[in-house]
């Protein structure tokens, strides 16, 4: 921490808020305390006494002080600060109803509920969406006025005299009592002057008002002003701390409510004097290179040095971020001039605020044999993941450049840090590597080249020769676009990282798909399956040869009698020494490999751990790929090139029969993975390796595993993701011109006309005839015929010359004519031209052929509007639409159009590494051991990037977990309160990962007694799975069941039995019939009609959930057996009914010995027992990884923070765990046969209650 937090500190509290121009002093010391000195260079502030107390002392103002004294006042009138009254849970002792207590604890539950949940809707089963409920509500308080206006004053600036005599600036403040005061602001302060409108008198008024502060001039001159600021700054407001908390970028949603257009100075003020991202406080520009290299060059030897460096970088990259995305949009609103204006406008580049900015087109014609424009947009994204990969291979000496993306009003903008001396000639930096110009000609510096295969060894590329134009032979590790340049600072930078990963087999065609490239996450996958088979294959070899031998060794001591047959028994105790070693190791605190994984373990004490790592690390580094198979390279080995070619074909062959079916017909039918939109599908795909281009081959393998609504998910993604390629060509030819109509002049009703077009009636084919499509097909490849650079015109961002094109575009030769006689329409937003146009590109990209007539629902038009608007960065007003009407839009839905950024992935790997122990930890149920690995990644987390993070919120998440699995209800809800609060404040409130905590966070309120919040919480979350995925999806279903699951335990039973149906429907619509879900469904149905009293329909459901178990699982299930033991149940009450003996009062609804509750959660929070050869090889690094963790820690962490990480730990589970769980102590079983009497004593009592209110 430093002053300059403290500072901040008193600027947002409002008893001193509009205070500013002051210096901090300790007491009894005249010092000055320097503003940016960190407090531990003061060590008399940690001392008690009166010593470490500051004092506020009046400083004199200079110009810039004084606006930024006015400037805050603006501020504080406008949104003032408030009395946050921090409250860390909201849920805990809220009322006496909602409190469970140690005496009654079951009759204040039942009460509580009785009286919260009668005040929720009949039915709550949603039929319409109301979009008015999508917006998260505040109650927001009135700000009252305390002044009618603060103006900078005509007078200004100060004649010299004045000037010479203290006075900085003028101000006109008219108050609401109709005054007009003149204030002159001098270096003491401020105070009234004698000059009015018509009138220059400078001296001070008659009334002499004198203040430091604005604020107390006013509050003398003005009674009004005086009441009404106080009240203003007494507000009070409850929240919690995360709510207050700045987001590290701002989050854009896309609908919002219409936002009031209030009376604001300062922002009228910034929108005349703005700067687009540049610092003018400051009297200098960042070095943004600079500083992004200073911090890659920070040693990172331990844990400590390693979160400086993290955090430094995080800070420097989010400030350039700020400042490239306001660049961005200045570049393509035009405010931002060329620096070679000269040239032809498509070549146009941009410099402003030492940042480089390039329109993603091939304005020098790099492509114009391969695509064009398309392959230069694809290229930045591709740039974005190879800048990733270099900086998690974290080779020192080799730099790459602060770069992000910004796609905005339809244009791409790559915004970059410049190499220093990159325009000041050849002479200031030099280009050692790799190719400028295509293939003509390719350098390589053995310098340079070093580095370069210290890279490549972590990133599976492989070292190659390739023949440049003029026969020379180049040896490189890297593909040849990529760049190696020696900055001035004499600084290795490596850039153009388009091709870090080699090219898809599966499209060997470069001139038809050039950007076809595997992910990075195949590439680790292949490579670690094959180092691992390889090695197990090696091992059993070796196991072979050694068997052999021996039976070898005892033909020949058989044939020789005389030799004594002891020589044998060494290798037998070697053997048996083995084996206790890795017994002893494996009791270590970092996870290893259990089940099939053990066949890799080694089987010597010459080759233990260590050798084993060492064995993975040298086998992993053994695989590469030629980044430059498959293009258009010229290799001088056509052996080494097919060998290659080979290589990488075998890794394209894995994805496509390997990868993808297993995740549709494995992770997609066993609900492993529930995608919800197309965002999380792709996150999903790109998780295993799969690039977008397949979702015509997932579309075609969910239509034949019987899954519905994941066909349709990657059908309707790939619909929008052609459509957005459309709407950006369209955005992108918005300008004025008197030769077209004003309805293309502007954004809003381009985007309106779009929209309407897009999902109206006749959206994707509906309603239009065979004859009106092919006849729009016709004209489409007329026009591309006509003009075959139509995509580069469109991506000029301003100009005159395209007016010139679209007018000569006008008198057009495309005469096409359907069936009646009439000339077919050539306008492209023209539904049947629309819709072509979307089919086309589909088929195009997805290599997926739709049907000329698809039929959208109008929820699931809605689903689309959404997914459309996050991928162009429309933001639309908050209201229902109809879908049925022509004009579903109207100009003044569309609110904004903001910027959709993609960045490089910073992460930190250390809290990377201790949550993915922690997870499996969790997942083998040894929760102390994962609630100490997941604190000490939320303390890395926090000293890194702060609260606000998704990592962050990941954490939480788990830490919940592990407290609701240790019985720690409170805190588990405390914990997903933070992550939920992180979750929607980084993420947005419709984001996957905020609908999850929705989902946990009621299953956490419900298991607390607190169905009144937990009902709120799980159907917002349906709310949201319905808005985002239809109302037929696994996930809907599942959020039925939890809504019946509270219902039921508050007595509700009818109510949740509706959700109960409502949830098999849908089940049985996306999974089909015989699925295990709809099983569940039927159990949990026959449960509420047993609740109920209907022990037949009971009996019917439970005998319908058997069948389908045992048509699935088998009849030795676990499931089975449950299902026996309540048909028995079942069967026995019914009996019971029929021979009247409900009246003795012996009749009991539910199973004493099965609980009836049921929670359907699909989210995944721990790895699984069977640990796969994936996790096998993330074990073998978290071995390493920990190790050396281990180390630092001993040297860093005293014995008393040890301690106090371990108290920290919750208490395990009562029940002992059989995986790792270790032994209890004596007070540990106390405390449980404790707990487990009192859950006896409470069971009897229950039974005798209600045998009591039977019999009543």
């Amino acid at each position: 921490d430093c002053v300059m937090d403290i500072r901040q500190f008193l600027l947002e509290t409002p008893e001193s808020c509009y205070f500013t121009c002051y210096q901090l002093q300790m007491a009894g010391d005249t010092k000055v305390i320097n503003d940016f000195a960190e407090l531990s260079e003061y060590p008399e502030l940690k001392q008690e006494g009166k010593s470490n107390h500051l004092k506020m002392v009046p400083g004199f103002y200079d110009e810039r002080s004084a606006r930024t004294h006015v400037r805050r006042l603006r501020e504080i009138i406008v949104k003032p600060p408030v009395h946050i009254t921090q409250k860390m849970n909201p849920y805990v002792s809220e009322s006496g109803s909602e409190t469970t207590t140690k005496k009654g604890k079951k009759g204040a539950k039942s009460k509580g509920t009785s009286e919260k949940l009668h005040k929720v809707p009949s039915s709550d089963i949603l039929e319409k969406l109301d979009l008015l409920e999508y917006p998260k509500t505040e109650k927001s308080q009135s700000v009252p006025e305390v002044v009618r206006n603060i103006n900078f004053s005509a007078w200004n600036p100060p004649p010299g005299n004045r000037r010479l005599r203290g006075d900085l600036l003028y101000l006109e403040v008219t108050t609401l009592e109709e005054n007009s005061l003149h204030i002159t602001c001098s270096v003491t302060g401020f105070f009234l002057n004698s000059s009015t409108r018509d009138t220059f008198d400078p001296s001070p008024a008659v009334t002499d008002y004198k203040s430091h502060t604005l604020v107390e001039l006013l509050k003398k001159a003005s009674h009004t002003f005086s009441s009404r600021f106080s009240r203003l700054m007494s507000r009070k407001m409850t929240k919690h701390p995360y709510e207050v908390v700045m987001r590290p970028y701002p989050v854009y949603e896309w609908m919002a409510v219409k936002p009031k257009h209030a009376y604001d100075w300062n922002r009228a003020e910034d929108s005349l004097l703005t700067t687009y991202g540049m610092e003018g406080g400051r009297g200098v520009l960042r070095d943004w290179n600079e500083e992004y290299q200073c911090c890659h060059e920070m040693p990172r030897t331990n844990l400590v040095e390693r979160i400086l460096y993290n955090r430094t970088k995080y800070r420097v990259y989010l400030d350039f971020r700020e400042a490239a995305v306001k660049g961005a949009c200045a570049v393509i609103d035009g405010n931002i001039p060329p620096i070679n204006p000269m040239d032809e406008e498509r070549a146009w580049v941009y410099l402003y605020n030492k940042i480089f900015f390039s329109l993603t087109i091939d304005g020098r014609d790099s492509y114009k044999d391969i695509g064009g424009d398309r392959v230069s947009h694809c290229n930045a994204s591709h740039d974005l993941l190879g800048i990733t990969a270099f900086e998690r291979a974290d080779v020192k000496e080799l730099y790459t450049l602060a770069t992000l993306a910004v796609d905005y009003r339809g244009h791409r903008v790559l915004a970059q840090s410049i190499i220093p001396g990159i325009f000041h000639g050849d002479q200031a930096s030099t280009h050692v590597y790799g190719s400028m110009d295509s293939t003509d000609s390719i350098k390589s510096s053995p310098d340079f080249h070093k580095l370069m295969l210290k890279a490549a060894k972590k990133l599976h590329i492989k070292e190659h020769r390739v023949v440049d134009a003029k026969g020379n032979t180049v040896t490189l590790a890297s593909c040849v676009e990529t760049k190696g340049i020696i900055g001035s600072d004499r600084r290795h930078y490596v850039l153009d990282l388009t091709r870090v990963f080699p090219r898809d087999a599966n499209f060997p065609n470069y001139q038809k798909n050039p950007t076809s490239l595997l992910r990075p996450e195949l590439v680790e996958d292949f490579c670690c399956r094959k180092a691992i088979s390889t090695i197990v294959a090696k091992r059993n070899r070796e196991a072979a040869a050694a068997a052999e031998a021996k039976k070898a060794g005892k033909s020949a001591e058989a044939k020789n009698e005389g030799k004594n047959t002891d020589q044998s028994a060494p290798p037998a105790a070697d053997n048996q020494k083995d084996g206790t070693t890795d017994k002893d190791n494996s009791k270590s605190d970092t996870p290893q490999p259990d089940g099939k994984a053990e066949t890799a373990q080694p089987e010597s004490k010459a080759k233990g751990p260590k050798a084993n790592d060492n064995a993975y690390i040298s086998e992993m580094e053994s695989i590469a790929f030629n980044p430059d198979a498959f293009c258009n390279v010229k290799s001088p080995d056509k052996k080494v090139e097919e060998s290659d070619a080979l290589e990488v074909a075998a890794a394209s062959a894995f994805l496509l029969n390997n990868v993808i079916p297993k995740l549709v017909a494995q992770n997609f039918r066993l609900l492993q993975d529930s995608p919800l939109d197309g965002e999380s599908l792709k996150r999903i795909m790109h998780k295993h390796g799969i690039n977008m281009r397949y979702l015509g081959r997932m579309a075609a393998l969910a239509v034949q595993c019987n899954m519905p609504h994941i066909a349709q998910l990657c059908t309707q993604e790939m619909i929008v993701r052609a459509a957005k390629h459309l709407i950006n060509g369209f955005l992108r030819d918005v300008k004025p011109d008197l030769q077209e109509s004003k309805s293309s002049w502007f954004l809003a009703p381009c985007v309106c006309r779009f929209l309407n077009t897009f999902l109206g009636p006749k959206c994707c084919g509906t309603g239009l005839s065979k004859e009106e499509l092919e006849a729009a097909n016709k004209v489409l490849e007329a026009q591309e015929k006509e003009d075959d650079s139509k995509d580069q015109r469109r991506q000029i961002p301003r100009g005159k010359s395209r007016s010139k094109r679209r007018r000569a575009r006008k008198v057009d030769s495309i005469n096409v004519r359907l069936p009646d006689g009439k000339k077919a329409p050539t306008d492209p937003l023209a539904p049947a031209n629309l819709w072509m146009a979307i089919h086309n590109l589909v088929q195009t990209k997805y290599n997926c052929k739709l049907g000329l007539h698809m039929e959208f629902s109008p929820r699931r038009k809605l689903c689309m509007l959404r997914s459309l608007c996050k991928k162009v960065g429309v933001q639309l007003a908050c209201r229902n639409y109809d879908f049925t009407k022509d004009t579903i839009f109207e100009i003044e839905d569309v609110l904004n159009l903001y910027p959709v950024v993609k960045t490089i992935e910073l992460t930190s790997k250390d809290a990377a590494d201790y949550i993915e122990q922690g997870r499996i930890f969790l997942g083998r149920g040894r929760l102390h051991a994962a609630y100490a690995k997941l604190i000490e990644a939320q303390g890395i987390l926090h000293q890194t990037y702060g609260p606000m993070h998704e990592q962050s919120a990941q954490c939480y998440t788990l830490l919940a977990l592990v407290c609701y699995r240790a019985q720690d209800i409170p805190q588990a809800v405390e914990m997903q309160q933070k992550a939920l609060l992180v979750y929607e404040r980084i993420l947005g409130i419709d984001h996957p990962d905020t609908v999850h905590a929705h989902s946990t966070m009621a299953l956490f309120l419900h298991s607390s007694g607190q169905p009144k919040h937990a009902l709120t919480h799980i159907r917002r979350a349906l709310y949201l799975y319905e808005l985002m995925c239809g109302p037929n999806h696994p996930n809907v279903a599942a959020s039925h069941i939890n809504i019946a699951m509270i219902y039921q335990d508050s007595g509700q039973v009818q109510r949740g039995l509706n959700h109960l149906k409502r949830a098999k429907e849908c089940f049985q619509a996306v999974l089909g019939k015989n699925h295990m879900q709809v099983a569940l469904c039927d159990h949990t149905i026959a449960v509420a009609h047993s609740l109920m009293g209907n022990f037949r329909e009971a009996i019917n459901f439970e005998k319908s959930a058997k069948a389908l178990y045992a048509k699935e699982v088998g009849d030795k299930h676990p499931r089975i057996q449950e299902s026996l033991m309540w048909l028995n149940w079942f069967t026995k009450n019914a009996v019971e009914v029929e021979k009247g003996l409900t009246e003795k009062g012996g009749l009991q609804p539910v199973h004493p010995n099965l609980s009836p509750f049921v929670w359907v959660s699909l989210q995944r929070f721990a790895s699984p027992r069977q640990i796969s050869p994936t996790d096998l090889v993330h074990l073998i690094k978290l071995t390493r990884s920990n190790q050396q963790k281990k180390s630092e820690q001993k040297a860093s962490l005293n014995e008393a923070e040890k301690k106090d990480a371990v108290d920290l730990a919750p208490q395990p589970q009562p029940k002992p765990m059989a995986n790792g769980g270790g032994e209890l102590t004596k007070a540990q079983k106390r405390k449980i046969k404790r707990k487990l009497q009192r859950q006896r004593q409470k069971a009897e009592r229950e039974a005798a209650a209600a045998a009591k209110a039977r019999s009543s």
